[in-house]
């Protein structure tokens, strides 16, 4: 009851507080609280029943976050001032980098104690070594997240990432219509396939990796496609600067353009009438307008019907023509789990794709 209480308290306090800092912080202001986190993570970490080790890593860690944060504070969000748009674009990325610190403090060194079974007579020594193989294990797991976190949040990337963020809006649709009735023609000409197919994706891209230090997958893309060669293949992407942000069509050159880049591809057993159930959803989404879910990917909340995310569309398709194979929000799915949480294996494989070569099955 105690702890619930003190939720009610703490989130209306938290969201007063980045609304204050949204609409009324500086410069000043954003890099102040940047400090106050590292300092409170700082107690926060030293106090903790962590080693030594452990506590020095983090500390550093988050000492390095919030160089960061007050670096893209610096360069990326105040010299926008003059535009508008795009200033409050970067403002809205100044409060979401706030938290980095805690999702990283969340994802990296939580503990739970009740994963660690009380020693009973006889095992006092076994327990301490085992902990002690558990804590060298995160650290080294850690240290080498912390090494991947640094590769990809490079300045290129940063400013790849920065500068597309003016295409995209989670507030209103920007894309209208990218599919075109030739492509529509082509779908519907599969009807009698007797398969959906599901796209996988490794793109490494700079999107795909940030989103990986998140889900720490490997593969975080998603597309559906209802012919096996993918000439129908579609997701929500940011449009490559050719199309809006939004529903789009698959361009699998980008997807396989990257060293170490992989595609992998299912097929889901699917009448004519579940397949043509989609894609009138798919008309009615390109007719009405779309937008991708960039907020969502973070807060796991879509303002309006179409503005969605990759794997949230794809689980959604498969959704309107009961196909989908597990039960999740669709905000909260992510491309993995499609093949993760396949348990009836109602999913074959087909072939894989690669920068090098394609090994058909």
């Amino acid at each position: 009851m105690k702890q619930r209480t003190f939720l009610l308290i703490l989130l209306p306090t938290i969201v007063l507080a980045c609304a204050a800092l949204y609409w009324g912080g500086d410069y000043t202001s954003f890099n102040l609280v940047y400090i106050f986190c590292f300092i409170f993570l700082f107690f926060f970490a030293v106090f903790s029943s962590s080693t030594v080790w452990q506590k020095v890593i983090q500390v550093v860690i988050y000492a390095l976050i919030m160089v960061a944060q007050i670096l893209i504070n610096t360069y990326f969000i105040c010299p926008f001032e003059e535009s508008r748009l795009i200033y409050y674009l970067c403002r809205s990325l100044g409060l979401l980098i706030v938290f980095i610190p805690f999702l990283v403090e969340r994802s990296f060194f939580y503990h739970s104690i009740d994963k660690i079974a009380t020693p009973v007579v006889g095992e006092q020594s076994v327990l301490p070594y085992s902990l002690l193989l558990y804590d060298r294990d995160k650290i080294v797991s850690n240290i080498e997240r912390v090494k991947k976190a640094g590769q990809v949040l490079s300045k290129v990337r940063l400013e790849e990432i920065i500068q597309n963020l003016p295409r995209h809006s989670s507030f209103s649709y920007v894309n209208d219509g990218s599919l075109t009735d030739e492509y529509f023609q082509k779908a519907y000409a599969t009807l009698n396939d007797g398969y959906i197919y599901l796209v996988v994706a490794k793109t490494k891209t700079a999107p795909s990796e940030v989103i990986g230090l998140f889900t720490n997958k490997q593969y975080n893309h998603v597309s559906i496609s209802f012919d096996r060669e993918l000439h129908t293949a579609i997701s929500y992407t940011g449009g490559e600067k050719i199309l809006p942000p939004g529903l789009n069509p698959e361009l699998l050159e980008r997807l396989t353009r990257n060293n170490d880049s992989a595609v992998l591809v299912y097929r889901l057993p699917a009448t004519s009438e579940q397949k043509r159930i989609i894609l009138g959803k798919i008309q009615e989404i390109n007719g009405e307008g779309s937008a991708y879910n960039l907020l969502g990917l973070v807060f796991k909340f879509s303002y309006q019907p179409n503005i969605m995310f990759c794997s949230q569309f794809v689980y959604t398709m498969l959704k309107t023509a009961d196909l989908n194979y597990f039960e999740n929000n669709a905000a909260h799915v992510k491309p993995t789990d499609f093949v993760e949480l396949d348990y009836h294996r109602k999913l074959e494989f087909v072939y894989e794709i690669t920068l090098r070569e394609t090994n058909a099955v």
